[in-house]
């Protein structure tokens, strides 16, 4: 899914809402709105959606209140419970948007250990991202990250990322870019 396209989605179903009689729009249009604000990670717009979101709707929907859940466990970082609750057999429409939200998660959460860790448990590593032990060799195969074998659960030796460099200019280089800009376009 492109950013631009999600981006133009949500703009679309936040129209759709306002143009709604009464501004209360239907069980599709804020089922897919929700999705899309859970998958852009923009947990506070998704927040006040379910605020917004008439009780007549709400009351009994499985669906809103899976999503619900999934916010619920994003905004506390609450990665196993995550998963609980996005696995979950969802509608047509937004089935796709939620089972990329989990292999973005997934992915984040894998670079995030790339980062932080120097060594992490397997059975830590599996909770934190959902995967099975199969699946956690093959991510660290794939990754280049040492196994390491032993009488306690598998140790993961994560490689950190490439780094990438940042230029830091000094003030007084910026003062002379500026300065000669500005004698430049004075000339």
């Amino acid at each position: 899914m492109l950013p631009e396209s999600i981006d133009q989605q949500i703009l679309a179903l936040e129209r759709q809402e306002l143009d709604a009689p009464n501004g209360v729009g239907t069980v599709q249009l804020y089922t897919e709105l929700f999705a899309l604000y859970l998958f852009k990670n923009e947990l506070s717009q998704a927040r006040f959606l379910w605020k917004r979101i008439p009780q007549n709707i709400k009351t009994g929907n499985v669906e809103l209140e899976r999503m619900l859940t999934v916010l619920q466990c994003l905004w506390s970082n609450k990665n196993v419970e995550f998963y609980k609750a996005i696995t979950f057999e969802w509608s047509k429409p937004i089935a796709k948007v939620m089972g990329e939200l989990k292999e973005k998660i997934q992915a984040e959460t894998i670079n995030l250990i790339g980062r932080a860790y120097s060594s992490i448990f397997e059975n830590v590593f599996s909770d934190m991202t959902n995967h099975s032990p199969d699946a956690v060799t093959e991510t660290c195969k794939s990754l280049n990250w040492e196994i390491i074998e032993g009488p306690f659960p598998r140790l993961i030796i994560p490689k950190k990322p490439p780094v990438e460099k940042i230029v830091f200019t000094s003030c007084e280089e910026q003062l002379q870019k500026l300065t000669d800009f500005v004698s430049f376009l004075e000339n």
